[in-house]
This record gives C-alpha cells, structure tokens and sequence, in this order.
C-alpha cells in the first residue's frame, strides 16, 4: 500500500553521503531528512492520532514540561504496519547501518519512551539529555529518531527541536518540525536537546511526531556456554551435545 520501506531506500540511497553528512554534523552525528516518508502515510499518521482513545494518551510532565503519548500499537493499526514494521525490518536495519555506521543495531518492540506524542499551544519540553539504558531490553541506546507529522505547522508555531553544546551553554542546532521532516542523531551523554520555549500554535493543531530509539549491546557470552553453532551430534558417555568440524 504505502511500500514504506522501498519509498526511503529509493529516496535516500546514497548512502555514503548521507554518512558523511551524519558523522560530520555537530554536536554529535545527526542528520534531517525532508519528505521521509510516502506523504499518503505521513498523512495517514497525522489523521491517525485523532483517532486514538483519549485515555490511551499519557501525559508526561517532568519539570513542568508537557505532552502526550501513546505507545499501544493495537489502536494505531497505520503506525504499526506501515512505519513501525517497516523501521525494525532487516532491510531498513541494514539501511539505518549505512546511514550512520553503526553494526548491530537493535530495534525495540516495545517502544520504550517511543510511539505518538503531541502537545498543543503553550506547551513545551526542557533541554534535557535521554534515558541510555532500555530496562526490557536490557540494551544501550544509541539512536533516536523522530518523524514530525503536523501537515498544518507553520514555523512562527515555534517548536523547533534545539541541540545544545556538551556544557548545555550554546544552541549548535535548531531544526523545525516541518511536516514529514525527520531527525535522527546518536545518543550522547551530555546530548542537551529539547524545545524549551512554549509553542504558539492554533488550539486546532498539535505538534506530533512519531519517536523510535534504536540500541546496541555490549553483551558478552557465557564462559561455561560457549558459542556454537546448531549441534547434531551428541556424546552419550560424556552426556553433552558437539560439534563435528568439516573440511571445505
């Protein structure tokens, strides 16, 4: 229908200059992307989140800052099959791994911290730094990405994501939430990001995006379970399964 994954990899292959342009922007690899996805979906996104049970929205207000999310993906049945899905698929890890030159990616399908948010006319979210460790995954975060999806924003609204500088001093980047816009940057430390002056849109509109984080492990393997590799042979005196090691 939307052939999420096929629209990106056309759209944006040339991957080594989209690396080079994502290791050598400051304050950290990042990169924006316009027109990211299909804009039927884009749209279909957008028209989405006003179809979302209210009582499925949470509310997050750390610091006085304000939004709402969703994460369940059984009331956002076009996230879910047409971004989601696409976006954790091999072919986009592999597409992710190009972009960036990150190996070993992970996705979360979970959606931990992830999913809808919006928030409406005077509302804003503090500079900050992101959560590094996934608890049901047990992973460290390495990526961030966030896809904006208000068809209606206008850049006077406000609302530009702000990266700072390692001592949360200097604004280095200012990106606006253009429609269908996407953002995706390594996490880092001392990643001081937000947009932490309140938004002045219309009461009709909200700033929405869709968020996913990606991860990598530092996991290393059990000494007294080595790696191997599928065992079809089996010691009955010593009662373990082996290996037997072929010539080529």
């Amino acid at each position: 229908m939307y052939k999420t994954s096929e629209y990106i990899t056309n759209k944006f292959s040339n991957l080594q200059k989209l690396n080079d342009q994502f290791v050598g922007t400051p304050p950290f690899p990042m990169i924006v992307l316009d027109d990211f996805l299909p804009t039927d979906l884009a749209l279909a996104m957008a028209s989405e989140t006003h179809d979302i049970p209210n009582h499925e929205w949470s509310e997050f207000t750390r610091r006085n800052s304000y939004m709402q999310e969703c994460i369940n993906m059984k009331v956002c049945p076009i996230a879910r099959e047409h971004f989601v899905a696409p976006m954790h698929s091999q072919e986009m890890m592999r597409w992710m791994t190009k972009l960036t030159g990150i190996v070993d990616l992970i996705p979360d399908p979970y959606l931990v911290g992830a999913g809808y948010s919006r928030s409406y006319n005077g509302d804003y979210l503090g500079i900050h730094t992101d959560f590094n460790w996934n608890e049901s995954l047990k992973l460290h975060r390495m990526l961030s990405l966030i896809v904006y999806l208000e068809p209606e924003w206008q850049s006077e609204y406000g609302g530009d994501i702000v990266f700072k500088d390692f001592n949360n001093e200097k604004v280095i980047q200012k990106v606006s939430p253009k429609f269908n816009r996407v953002v995706i940057w390594r996490h880092h430390k001392r990643g001081f990001h937000g947009y932490p002056d309140p938004i002045t849109c219309p009461d009709d509109i909200s700033r929405k995006t869709f968020r996913l984080f990606f991860y990598v492990s530092n996991a290393t393997h059990n000494t007294e379970d080595l790696p191997h590799r599928s065992l079809y042979w089996f010691d009955k005196d010593a009662d373990e399964p082996y290996d037997i090691v072929t010539q080529k």
